[in-house]
């Protein structure tokens, strides 16, 4: 069976993409219901069973993210990020950071820059991207290491920092510091 793939699909990619912003507008500007109202127009369209599945597998993700942060309240963009990296969710997680990426400044632009491309990393491994993922690693370590004291909100940066070095096991956990 075919597997979701919004990269060969522009169905895929239009409804990974919506799916994506609609989730980053609920966290960031408290907008509930977007998420649910993006998903909507898609289920309505009744695509094949890859799409709803997709979808509803998402809707789940993303509820236990939305959860997450809710509950917290976790307030601050980064350590929203790091709750849809450890969910998997890393393509999300790069729109997320998007967010605060774009006015930021060195070494803070840097850092999330690295995170952003590590992200990056895991998406071309989840896809057996191998070689795309080991040649993105390398830019992402880079900028890791260069905005470094800008990441100090994680714990185990070290460990995420070797394990994008060498992306051939699934992402660690981030562990956000106490």
């Amino acid at each position: 069976m075919k597997s979701f793939d919004p990269y060969s699909d522009r169905l895929a990619r239009d409804i990974r993409n919506s799916l994506s912003s609609a989730l980053v507008q609920e966290i960031t500007w408290d907008a509930a219901g977007s998420l649910m109202t993006a998903a909507d127009v898609w289920l309505a369209k009744a695509a094949a069973t890859l799409y709803l599945d997709y979808i509803k597998d998402r809707l789940v993700l993303y509820g236990r993210a939305i959860d997450e942060i809710r509950s917290g309240p976790i307030e601050d963009t980064r350590l929203q990020a790091i709750c849809l990296w450890n969910l998997g969710l890393f393509f999300e997680m790069h729109e997320l950071l998007e967010t605060i990426w774009h006015q930021s400044r060195d070494p803070e632009r840097s850092a999330l820059k690295g995170w952003i491309q590590a992200a990056g990393v895991y998406v071309h491994a989840q896809r057996g991207k191998v070689d795309a993922a080991r040649g993105l690693a390398q830019r992402a370590v880079k900028h890791l290491r260069h905005g470094r004291s800008c990441l100090n909100f994680m714990a185990n940066l070290d460990e995420i920092i070797d394990a994008v070095a060498d992306p051939t096991d699934a992402a660690p956990q981030i562990t956000p510091q106490q």
